[in-house]
């Protein structure tokens, strides 16, 4: 799929989640899955930053901040864990925001410099890792915005089966005023049938 923006195409692979929605970047993405559990995977992860990558960039606001500003200063936080009884660990919580990053920076460089999380570069910098550049201290270089994703869920569970609900909302905030740039979310029903339980 090419997605054209003012300054440059955007490629992805788009997956079927989110054909049929990305010609209208108001709305949220949703999605049914049927299948032996009721967790988010490898898939949702794929559909969802791929769909959210897509939504930054497509986002009036945040071209018009980078028209005004040029590249946007961004720090990514960790995944904030709203969801009522499922757990996700952090290497999963971090994948989640990771590839998001990682998709903006192959394919929008220009548009965002990316700076390390205070805890994650003071984590590097314990571990004494030789020959590895970490780059300036985050005290040399404050972010402007800050990307952060809130999972939230809702779980049901009866003779026939187990429905789980989630809803993964990302936001993109001005950390000098704290107003919003940028808001999407994710949703995706899980449906897992009785015989397929634990």
């Amino acid at each position: 799929m090419t997605i054209c923006l003012a300054g440059g195409c955007l490629y992805l692979c788009a997956s079927a989640f989110i054909c049929g929605q990305i010609f209208f970047p108001g709305c949220n993405t949703s999605a049914v899955s049927q299948g032996q559990n009721t967790a988010l995977d490898s898939t949702d992860l794929k559909a969802m930053t791929d769909d959210m990558a897509v939504k930054i960039l497509a986002s009036p606001a945040v071209q018009e901040a980078i028209k005004e500003k040029g590249s946007l200063k961004v720090v990514v936080e960790p995944v904030v864990n709203d969801m009522r009884a499922e757990v996700l660990p952090k290497g999963p919580a971090d994948a989640f925001m990771a590839r998001v990053r990682s998709l903006l920076a192959r394919h929008a460089p220009e548009k965002f410099t990316w700076i390390m999380n205070r805890s994650a570069f003071y984590s590097l910098r314990d571990q004494e890792l030789s020959g590895v550049d970490l780059g300036p201290s985050p005290d040399a270089m404050n972010p402007e915005y800050a990307l952060t994703a809130t999972f939230t869920s809702l779980s049901d569970e009866n003779a026939q089966g187990r429905n789980s609900y989630y809803v993964c909302s990302y936001q993109l905030t001005n950390l000098q005023d704290r107003s919003l740039l940028w808001t999407s979310s994710y949703e995706v029903k899980k449906q897992a049938v009785r015989g397929f339980l634990d």
